[in-house]
Parts: structure tokens; sequence; C-alpha cells
């Protein structure tokens, strides 16, 4: 559920950026562009903000597959918005500074990544666990 709102967030973010020139001169932070310069998160356990903690869990695999679907139309769709937009505004990411639509829909897949990275390693240290 944190991958699917989270998500929904940042295109809706990339969504208000292809309609505005709003904050047009504003700039991601140096870590916020260096993130999207290696196009990826650093390879570190990373601390989530407090309200990540209330995140509801799915009524059921049903929900969480229908959702998934609903998110890859979202991005399909979204992804012909930006090709086709003029607008060059930009929306405040809360700890690394402004990004413009093409910038959230780059961090919104580099955010999917980072968690199956985070997969990754769960499932080698439970391979490798013995209980």
């Amino acid at each position: 559920m944190h991958l699917i709102e989270n998500t929904d967030w940042f295109l809706e973010q990339a969504k208000i950026c292809s309609s505005t020139n709003e904050n047009a001169n504003e700039e991601a932070s140096p870590a916020g562009k260096a993130m999207l310069v290696i196009n990826e998160f650093p390879d570190v356990v990373l601390e989530g903000p407090p309200e990540n903690n209330a995140t509801q869990q799915p009524e059921s695999n049903g929900q969480l597959i229908s959702d998934l679907k609903q998110l890859r139309d979202e991005i399909s769709d979204l992804g012909k918005v930006i090709y086709a937009s003029e607008f060059k505004g930009k929306t405040k990411h809360p700890g690394l500074g402004y990004f413009n639509a093409v910038e959230w829909f780059q961090f919104a897949e580099m955010h999917l990544r980072h968690h199956l990275r985070q997969k990754k390693r769960i499932d080698v240290f439970l391979k490798a666990s013995t209980f």
C-alpha cells in the first residue's frame, strides 16, 4: 500500500506540474539533484516519514492487484500528458526540493526500484536464515 499510495502522490505532483508554470525557477536540493542524476535512491536503508506508520493494509490480494493495475494505467496515461505538455511547473518534494513533471515521473520509478532492492535484501536474508 505504501508503494501504491506514494506512487499515486508522485504522479499527482507530475500532473500538477504538467498544467502550470508555477515554481518553474525553483530547484531540487543538492541531494535531490544527485538522486535524479544517478537515477536511483542511495543503496542504504532509509527511514521514511512517521506517517508511513499509518499506512493501511489492503483488504485483500484482489484489492492490491486492482490498485496496481489502475496505477499502471495511470502511469501510461500520464506519460502521454507529460510528453505533450508545454508547462514547466514544479512542486515541492518534502525533503528534496522542487521537481518538474518529468522528474516526478522519474522519481516514482526510482522509488519502486528502491523497494524492489529492499525486497531482494530481505529475500537473501530469509534464505540464509534458519528459523
